[in-house]
C-alpha cells in the first residue's frame, strides 16, 4: 500500500527558486505522513461493494508493482483510471489517499504540506466545556442489561425533519424520545480538521459511494444530522416544486399553506440575508454573473450573526456556535418542553402489530459496550435521512414496494477557475451567492448556481491525477483557485437498499437523458461564468480533464463540454430525498398525504425520503417546512386518540 500512496504522492525534488516551505512540500511522500497506514485502517470500514471495487484495481496492478520504478507504478495507474472497468475503484482509493495527504495533521494539529499552499490550518483552539456545555437532556440508561423505556412518541434522526418534529410534539405536550445513531458533539469536540471530522460527522466517515462509484454522496450522521454540518443555505421551496408536490398527493402543500412553515422554520434558525458576508469566491463568482448578465441573489443563512472570521470550516461543524442548526434551536426547544436525547444510538427495527407502531428496538454504543434499548410508543416518527429512513423500513418489514425506490441526489458537479488574484476560497462564508436562471434548462428541471465549498481535501482530492509532480504542482496555485458548482435537480432517480449491516447502499447513474442534457448545459454555463468573471484557466473533476486556458478556442472548450458521455462524468451528492415518498397509491409512494405509512398506522415519514420530486434548492428549509407541517398532523390525530380514549 505504500507504494501506492507514494506512486500518487512521490517525494520530488525541489525545483532551483523553491522556498524553504517548498522544500518540505515536494520532498514529502504520502508514506512520510502514514497515509498508507491510515489508508490500511480505513479500507475495512468501506462497505463490500466498494471492496469489490477497490479489489479489482489492486488486482490489476502488476505483481512487481511495489518494487517496479516510480514512472513504470505511475504508468499502471494511469491504465487502471482509463480503463472503464476499473476506474471507478481507482478514483475512489485515489482520492482518498490525495485527501489524507493534504489534511491529516501531526501531533501539533499541522501538516508540512500547509505553509506552501497558505493554508492557514486550525484558527482556534476547540473551546472548552465551561464556554460550551452541552445543554440538551440525554436519556439515562439502566445500570446494566436492556432498558425498556416508554413514550409517546420517539423521533429517529436529529437533524432537519427530526429536529422539528420533535420541538413541535414536544411543546404539544406529548413525552418525546429522539433517537440519533451519531455522537451528541459540540463545539468542544470540533478540532476544525477535515481529517478528523468527518469520520466523525458523516454517514460512513465520509462519501457513501454508490454501488458502480458514479456517485459519491455526503450525509450528515451527528446530533443535528445535515443542519450541523451544512454550508447554511436557506432557500424557500419553489412555487413550482409545491405544485407538484400537491399534485402528487401531499396536503398542505400549497404556497397559501406550505408558506407559513417556510416563514415559521426560517424565523427559528434566523435565517436573514443580513447575516450574509461575500468571501472571495463568492465575489468572483458574483463578478461572473453581472459580466455575464445573469441574474443572482444574496442568500439567507441561519447564523446567530455575521461574523465570518471562522466560516471556512463550516462543513467540519461551527466552532463558535454561530450555525443555528436543530442542536442550537429545535432539539433546544424539544428539551425545554421536556423533550429527551438517546444518541449513540442505531435503531435496528419498528416495531408494530395488527398495523399499528408499537415503538423500536435500537442498540446503543455506550463506553461498556452495545446495549440494547426497547422504546414503547404509537407514534414512531422516522427522519433519518433519505438514505437511512428507507433502509430502517425495509428492515421492519415496512413501507410496501416503493420504499428505497425514487432516490433523487442533487446531483452536483464542480468548475474551478484559475486567476492572478490570491482567492483563498477556503477562507469565509461558503454559500452566499445564488443564481436561479438555468432552473428551468430542460422543462422543469435544470441547475442551481453557487460559489463552491473549497475544503482542502475536498479540492485536493479531485483535483484530476496525471502524475505526482503535476498534481502537487497544481496544489501550489490552489490560492488562486476559485470554484462555482451547479447542482442539477434531478430527473430520473436511484434506490436505496441496505446492507447485511444495516448501512444504505445507494444504486444511482446518469442515464436519464433530461439529466444528461442538464448536466453537460451546467458546465457550459459554469465554464461561461468563470471566463466572465477573468479566470486564467478553467478546469473540472471529471477524469477526463477537459481544460481550457487563456488564449486557446474557447468554443471547442464548450463543445468538449456539450458532449460529455455519462460514463466520463464524476457526481457528487450533498442533498439526498424522495426514498420513501409521498402519493396516493401504495404501490408507488410509501406514505400518504399527511406523512403518514399507507400501511402502518402510526409511522410517520418526516424528513427529505418523503418528498416526492426534487426540491430544487439548497433542501434544508424546505425539509424543516415539510417537517412542521407533519407534525401539525401528528398533533391533531394524537389529540384526536387522547379525546376518544376518554369518552364514555
Amino acid at each position: 500500500m505504500a507504494a501506492l500512496c507514494d506512486t500518487l504522492v512521490p517525494r520530488i525534488s525541489p525545483p532551483p527558486a523553491a522556498t524553504t516551505e517548498e522544500h518540505v512540500f515536494w520532498s514529502t511522500s504520502a508514506s512520510d505522513l502514514a497515509v498508507d497506514r491510515i489508508l490500511d485502517s480505513v479500507l475495512p470500514l468501506w462497505a463490500p461493494h466498494v471492496h469489490i471495487l477497490v479489489a479489482r484495481v489492486l488486482d490489476r496492478l502488476s505483481e512487481s508493482f511495489a518494487d517496479s520504478p516510480a514512472h513504470q507504478r505511475a504508468e499502471q495507474w494511469l491504465t487502471v483510471l482509463a480503463d472503464p472497468s476499473t476506474r471507478p475503484g481507482a478514483l475512489v482509493l485515489q482520492s482518498t489517499v490525495l485527501a489524507m495527504f493534504y489534511t491529516v495533521p501531526d501531533d501539533a494539529s499541522s501538516n508540512p504540506t500547509w505553509p506552501a499552499l497558505g493554508f492557514p490550518g486550525p484558527l482556534l483552539e476547540p473551546p472548552t466545556a465551561v464556554q460550551f456545555p452541552k445543554t440538551l437532556t440525554v436519556a439515562e440508561l439502566s445500570e446494566s442489561g436492556s432498558t425498556t423505556v416508554s413514550v409517546d412518541a420517539v423521533v429517529v434522526g436529529s437533524g432537519a425533519g427530526g429536529g422539528v418534529v420533535a420541538a413541535r410534539l414536544a411543546a404539544a405536550g406529548m413525552r418525546v424520545l429522539v433517537l440519533e445513531k451519531g455522537a451528541y458533539r459540540n463545539e468542544p469536540d470540533l478540532p476544525q480538521l477535515e481529517a478528523l471530522s468527518f469520520p466523525n460527522l458523516y454517514l460512513g466517515g465520509g462519501f457513501v459511494w454508490s454501488t458502480d462509484a458514479s456517485v459519491g454522496l455526503l450525509a450528515g450522521s451527528t446530533v443535528g444530522g445535515g443542519t450541523t454540518v451544512n454550508s447554511m443555505a436557506c432557500l424557500p421551496t419553489p412555487e413550482y416544486v409545491l405544485a407538484e408536490w400537491a399534485e402528487a398527493g401531499m396536503e398542505g402543500a400549497s404556497t397559501d399553506e406550505f408558506g407559513p412553515h417556510i416563514e415559521s422554520v426560517m424565523a427559528r434558525i434566523n435565517a436573514v440575508p443580513a447575516n450574509t458576508v461575500h468571501n472571495s469566491v463568492n465575489r468572483i463568482l458574483n463578478r461572473g454573473l453581472d459580466a455575464a448578465g445573469l441574474n443572482r441573489k444574496t442568500l439567507a443563512r441561519n447564523a446567530q450573526d455575521d461574523d465570518a472570521r471562522f466560516c471556512g470550516e463550516c462543513n467540519a461543524g461551527c466552532l463558535v456556535g454561530c450555525k443555528q442548526s436543530t442542536m442550537k434551536t429545535f432539539l433546544q426547544d424539544a428539551s425545554d418542553s421536556g423533550g429527551q436525547l438517546l444518541p449513540n444510538c442505531d435503531v435496528r427495527e419498528i416495531k408494530h402489530a395488527d398495523g399499528r407502531a408499537v415503538g423500536v428496538h435500537a442498540v446503543v454504543s455506550t463506553p461498556d459496550g452495545d446495549r440494547d434499548v426497547v422504546v414503547e410508543a404509537p407514534i414512531v416518527v422516522v427522519a433519518a435521512g433519505a438514505l437511512a429512513s428507507p433502509v430502517l423500513l425495509q428492515r421492519s418489514g415496512l413501507g410496501g414496494p416503493s420504499v428505497g425506490r425514487n432516490l433523487h441526489v442533487h446531483p452536483s458537479y464542480f468548475v474551478s477557475g484559475v486567476y492572478d488574484e490570491v482567492v483563498k476560497g477556503w477562507a469565509g462564508q461558503i454559500l452566499t451567492s445564488v443564481s436561479h436562471d438555468f432552473e428551468h434548462a430542460e422543462g422543469e428541471h435544470g441547475f442551481v448556481v453557487e460559489a463552491a465549498p473549497m475544503g482542502l481535501g475536498f479540492w485536493t482530492g479531485l483535483t484530476p491525477w496525471h502524475s505526482g509532480e503535476q498534481h502537487k504542482q497544481e496544489q501550489l496555485r490552489l490560492e488562486h483557485v476559485s470554484g462555482v458548482w451547479g447542482f442539477v435537480r434531478d430527473h430520473g432517480s436511484g434506490r436505496v437498499d441496505g446492507d447485511a449491516h444495516g448501512m444504505p447502499v445507494v444504486t444511482w447513474g446518469l442515464d436519464d437523458p433530461v439529466d444528461l442534457a442538464v448536466v453537460r448545459r451546467a458546465h457550459r454555463e459554469l465554464a461561461r461564468i468563470l471566463r466572465a468573471s477573468g479566470a486564467k484557466e478553467i478546469f473540472t473533476f471529471l477524469p477526463s480533464d477537459p481544460r481550457w486556458r487563456e488564449g486557446e478556442d474557447f468554443d471547442a472548450f464548450l463543445d468538449s463540454l456539450g458532449s460529455l458521455d455519462a460514463a466520463d462524468i464524476l457526481t457528487l451528492s450533498a442533498h439526498q430525498s424522495g426514498s420513501c415518498p409521498t402519493g396516493l397509491d401504495p404501490e408507488t409512494s410509501v406514505v400518504n398525504g399527511r406523512g403518514r405509512l399507507h400501511d402502518c398506522s402510526g409511522v410517520y415519514v418526516a424528513d427529505a425520503s418523503a418528498l416526492p420530486t426534487a426540491p430544487g434548492v439548497n433542501p434544508m428549509v424546505s425539509i424543516e417546512a415539510y417537517a412542521r407541517r407533519t407534525a401539525e398532523f401528528i398533533v391533531q390525530e394524537w389529540y384526536s386518540a387522547q379525546r376518544n380514549s376518554v369518552q364514555p
